[in-house]
């Protein structure tokens, strides 16, 4: 549906690592977290992930490209204190990343996102991917190399773990973006943007529905909390762990027309008003799988474009303000089944909507 839909976001490199067991001990629940990353010295025969708490070593491949020693992570992912927990890399490879990619791929959406300066061999390897995908995308120069992603993922044990390397947003401003608002869209998805950039261009003008979907530092942010830049949202969508961690949870659900929180096996859910105005909750089981996933990344922009785009093709409008429960739990179960889908997929790509459907109808991704 080109023209109709423009993201904000990130598209990274992600350097994948996929390993054999557990990131976690095995009472706790799989891990589906962002943080961020500071290369440090170490051994070169592993990657060690050190935490504020504790550590993560990772037997890595003979011909791993990336970093080798010491990554010191800026907040905890539920490691135990004492002896580091040990893993061993089977694979490793390089893929496109990012949730504005994501958004953008699975939308069919136009992509507005940062890299670094032309001649950045990061940079030029994301535009590379990015044509690969078909995504038509707008690039933000800055003069810092482009940012990326270490992506530590465990394929059937459910674990995903992304360590950004970030340099480069925190130099831009809103006008850096403002030329790419300039054509009317029918939606705008700002996706994992600093909260400085994503409150001004969630509150430009020029579209009809505003799609909010936070990160880990959103949630985080205490300077500029998410309840501050909420107001002209109409929908908002984020993970189990990004919900808890944002400050005013119950206020800043008060305040959208839907807000969607997925939770991994256990499903998800959205809160929503109804045409009677009464506040509503729809929720919906994970969507059931005949076999163990292969990859959990991309999991969450799977689930939120196939919510969007369902009620959007079947007529709901956010000037309404308001839902029918039996559309909401449609949006939601078709984004269930999306969201199971893309688990059988390796690499970057998403489902097509006949394909959502057929598994609707079978009621299993087998």
């Amino acid at each position: 549906m080109p023209g109709r839909v423009i993201v904000f976001g990130p598209a990274y490199l992600d350097r994948i690592l996929r390993v054999d067991s557990p990131l976690r001990p095995p009472y706790r629940p799989p891990l589906d977290q962002s943080v961020g990353g500071r290369p440090g010295f170490g051994s070169p025969l592993d990657l060690r992930l050190i935490d504020p708490v504790g550590a993560l070593a990772i037997e890595i491949p003979a011909d791993w490209p990336g970093h080798r020693g010491v990554v010191s992570l800026d907040r905890p992912i539920g490691l135990e204190q004492g002896e580091p927990r040990h893993v061993r890399a089977e694979a490793w490879e390089d893929d496109l990343g990012g949730m504005g990619a994501g958004f953008a791929a699975a939308t069919g959406g136009e992509l507005v996102t940062i890299l670094g300066a032309t001649g950045d061999p990061i940079g030029g390897t994301v535009q590379g991917l990015l044509r690969r995908e078909g995504i038509e995308a707008r690039v933000v120069r800055r003069d810092s190399p482009a940012d990326w992603t270490l992506l530590v993922t465990s394929g059937p044990f459910g674990d995903k773990l992304a360590i950004g390397f970030r340099d480069g947003s925190e130099s831009l401003t809103f006008d850096d973006f403002a030329p790419h608002l300039a054509q009317p869209r029918d939606v705008r998805i700002v996706a994992g943007l600093p909260n400085r950039l994503a409150a001004d261009l969630l509150k430009a003008p020029g579209t009809r529905l505003r799609v909010f979907a936070p990160a880990t530092r959103n949630a985080l942010d205490r300077e500029l909390p998410i309840l501050r830049l909420i107001a002209p949202v109409d929908v908002m969508c984020c993970n189990r762990g990004e919900w808890e961690m944002t400050a005013d949870r119950d206020e800043v659900a008060a305040r959208l027309s839907i807000l969607v929180v997925t939770d991994g096996a256990a499903g998800a859910e959205a809160r929503f008003t109804d045409p009677e105005g009464a506040a509503r909750t729809v929720k919906v089981p994970a969507f059931p799988r005949s076999r163990p996933p292969r990859d959990t990344n991309r999991a969450g922009e799977a689930f939120a474009s196939t919510f969007l785009m369902t009620l959007l093709d079947r007529g709901w409008r956010p000037e309404s303000c308001a839902a029918e429960v039996g559309l909401i739990r449609e949006a939601m179960t078709r984004a269930s089944a999306a969201s199971a889908l893309v688990l059988d997929l390796p690499r970057f790509g998403f489902p097509k909507p006949a394909e959502v459907d057929a598994a609707v109808a079978r009621g299993v991704v087998d």
